[in-house]
């Protein structure tokens, strides 16, 4: 019985043996390889680039949009031959837009060290319908470090932002975040949310004609004056004092623009003088919890004098003058934004004036849907004794070349999943003209000449969005 026993025991211990040393023989599984090292230093969406201490995120959207009478996004009828609407205008529009963003960020002893980027492609109505038309989108290329921000992005001057009430764009408030302008600023952090900025920025972006308005007013400024903006010289000057708090933010800001001409007449040697052209502005916006989740509500005024780009807005046509008209068969109620105007004497340049504030609100009824509520106002006045002397010895009033016009809208955005906003925007655009009654030649966009009568004039625009954002 003992050798029984022994010789069972025996097998088993051989059997266990052998298990064990087929078992040591077989694969062992490999612990999971985090191919993709997530950043947390910065928010969602950044990861490590493998082999660096440098984080990115990539992101971007996809956006379709239809407008009617909106012009693209710049509403309304600011396009064409002075900014005439007719039978050759857009009414119906549709435009598809796809933009790419990277954000890359790293820590050094100076603080972080950040660049960002975001461009993409467009096709809109009437671009060449080919598979290679060039049509790019490109608003922001900048680079941060230690309180310098270098590149391209919004002006330091800006506050009050458009797009978070609006999918059009507002004309009569002063704002670059929508196209992006070159900058070099430094900000400094004073503590408790305040900081203070000082920058130069690009002076092309906002650089408005000065026009040579000598002869009689018996067509429109861009019929029959010469604009004639100098080169640029020298940059924006723009500063900024602002405070960043949980109720929310406020700013104050100003900026220097010099303002000069090419030429008197036809001589490219005899010009008036160069002179300084100023715009100082404040705003404010608010959380408001208690209204609801997510709500806010942020005003801004600014006022120019001789630098009304940072009063009307400057994305229309960069350098060139921002017609604010409108028409109605044979009405038209016209006005253009023009830094200054070159005196009788050739010698000196009348600067323009204009201010104007803005205002949108923005509740969530869920976390689903939300509605904003937006409007502007702005005043231009020529302050031109050249152009005072020009409209009475046409028979109008002085100050004939002067303009208010204001737009009021809403939009209401469904969000059915997160990152996809679905939306209509409805806006309401007036624009007042001081010419009531007066015959003005115009030109079609077909180029035929014919006349019409100038008064005060009002149109509805409206804007469909869908979009799909990805990390923006």
């Amino acid at each position: 019985m003992k050798m029984v026993k022994s010789l069972l025991l025996g097998t088993a211990a051989g059997l266990v043996a052998m298990t064990g040393a087929q078992a040591a023989d077989l694969p062992v599984k490999a612990k999971p390889v985090q191919y993709v090292k997530i950043c947390s230093l910065y928010g969602a969406g950044f990861y490590y680039i493998p082999g660096t201490d440098t984080c990115i995120k990539v992101g971007g959207f996809v956006r379709n949009e239809s407008g009617y009478n909106a012009g693209g996004s710049y509403a309304t009828y600011v396009n064409g031959t002075q900014a005439l609407y007719d039978r050759a205008q857009e009414t119906w529009t549709t435009r598809t837009r796809t933009a790419m963003t990277l954000d890359v960020r790293e820590q050094t002893e100076y603080g972080t060290l950040r660049a960002y980027m975001r461009g993409g492609f467009q096709w809109s109505t009437a671009d060449n319908i080919t598979s290679n038309n060039n049509i790019t989108y490109f608003d922001r290329g900048f680079i941060q470090f230690a309180g310098f921000t270098t590149g391209k992005t919004a002006s330091f001057y800006d506050f009050h932002s458009h797009p978070t009430y609006s999918y059009q764009t507002q004309l009569l408030a002063g704002e670059s975040g929508g196209a992006g302008t070159n900058v070099f600023g430094y900000t400094a952090q004073l503590g408790n949310g305040l900081s203070a900025t000082i920058a130069a920025e690009d002076s092309s972006f906002r650089r408005a004609p000065v026009i040579n308005n000598t002869a009689a007013l018996s067509t429109f400024n861009t019929a029959n004056a010469a604009t004639e903006p100098r080169g640029s010289i020298a940059p924006e000057v723009v500063a900024n004092l602002r405070i960043d708090q949980a109720w929310g933010s406020a700013q104050v800001q100003g900026a220097a623009h010099l303002v000069g001409a090419q030429r008197t007449g036809t001589s490219q040697i005899v010009h008036p003088s160069d002179k300084w052209g100023t715009a100082v502005g404040v705003g404010a916006s608010f959380n408001l919890p208690m209204l609801g989740k997510g709500d806010t509500f942020s005003v801004g005024a600014n006022w120019a004098n001789g630098a009304v780009r940072y009063v009307s807005n400057p994305g229309v046509t960069n350098g060139t003058g921002m017609v604010f008209g409108l028409r109605q068969g044979n009405t038209i109620a016209m006005g253009e934004v023009v830094d200054g105007t070159i005196d009788v004497a050739g010698t000196g340049i009348d600067l323009s004036q204009a201010w104007s504030i803005s205002g949108g609100y923005q509740h969530f009824w869920s976390p689903k849907w939300r509605t904003g509520v937006y409007g502007q106002y702005m005043n231009f006045k020529q302050s031109s004794a050249t152009v005072d002397a020009l409209c009475v010895a046409g028979g109008q009033a002085a100050g004939c070349q002067d303009f208010k016009g204001y737009q009021i809208g809403t939009r209401t955005q469904w969000n059915p999943v997160s990152n996809l906003d679905v939306g209509i925007d409805l806006m309401y655009t007036r624009a007042n003209t001081a010419q009531n009654g007066r015959v003005i030649s115009v030109v079609s966009n077909g180029g035929a000449a014919s006349t019409a009568t100038a008064g005060d004039i009002g149109v509805w625009s409206a804007f469909f969005r869908v979009q799909r954002n990805f990390y923006p």
